[in-house]
């Protein structure tokens, strides 16, 4: 697979498995020393209204703690330590800060009601760290809102199609974003067409259905190369066929 340039976004914040816990300041440090473009990460609100990035609504992945974050304050979950490497959970701009000139973010709202309060508060992390204009946003209520402020958005093509055909610019603020089991070559082709990034998630849950699912991965990642695409929001395990 050589030829074209890749840009890769790390799932669950950088190099994660069993040297680095999701989200941690050293899956972050290996995703830049193997040369990642661009990391994906979730935030939710602690009950103090604390931005706190973690994929889970929970805390027994890594931290082995089943209490949910939204229940908990950040006295309490400051004092969590991750397994591996002891490092507790980050605030959105600790790790914003780490990725200041180094990384781009994807960020994955985990809220289910995202409030404006909520907005203007990782907007204004993303503004500090001048990493607003060049994010990527999924799961929002709110697209308009985030395009309006310079990032782009992660839409399905049915979305983008219902943009495009409102009249919006979407080669200005949408990227088509699909699972890599999902995106043929008919719906890559009219996201190009429509001159949007196209980016699939190749993550491992996606596969949980099969009993190899690097196997599946490697496969989806062929046919989207095959396709011209670029762009690919990977679990870090997949990466040996992209770097």
């Amino acid at each position: 697979m050589t030829g074209r340039h890749r840009r890769i976004i790390a799932h669950r914040g950088g190099v994660v498995g069993d040297e680095h816990a999701e989200n941690s300041p050293a899956a972050v440090e290996a995703a830049i020393e193997r040369g990642y473009w661009m990391i994906e990460v979730d935030i939710r609100e602690s009950r103090d209204g604390k931005l706190v990035v973690h994929h889970d609504a929970d805390f027994t992945k890594f931290y082995h703690d089943p209490r949910q974050l939204a229940e908990m304050s950040w006295p309490e979950i400051a004092e969590l330590r991750a397994e591996p490497g002891g490092s507790r959970p980050l605030q959105f701009h600790e790790l914003a800060a780490l990725a200041k000139g180094r990384l781009r973010l994807m960020l994955d709202l985990k809220p289910r009601i995202q409030s404006a309060a909520y907005f203007d508060a990782v907007k204004r992390v993303l503004r500090e760290q001048d990493l607003l204009r060049t994010a990527y946003v999924i799961n929002t209520q709110h697209p308009a809102e985030w395009v309006d402020a310079g990032a782009r958005v992660g839409l399905t093509l049915d979305q983008i199609e219902a943009a495009a055909a409102r009249g919006e610019d979407v080669a200005r603020g949408y990227i088509l974003f699909e699972h890599g089991r999902d995106l043929d070559s008919a719906k890559v082709k009219r996201g190009q067409a429509l001159t949007v990034p196209v980016v699939p998630s190749i993550n491992i849950y996606h596969y949980a259905d099969l009993d190899d699912h690097m196997t599946a991965a490697e496969s989806d990642m062929r046919r989207m190369l095959a396709l011209d695409v670029e762009e690919f929001q990977i679990d870090s395990p997949y990466d040996v066929w992209l770097r």
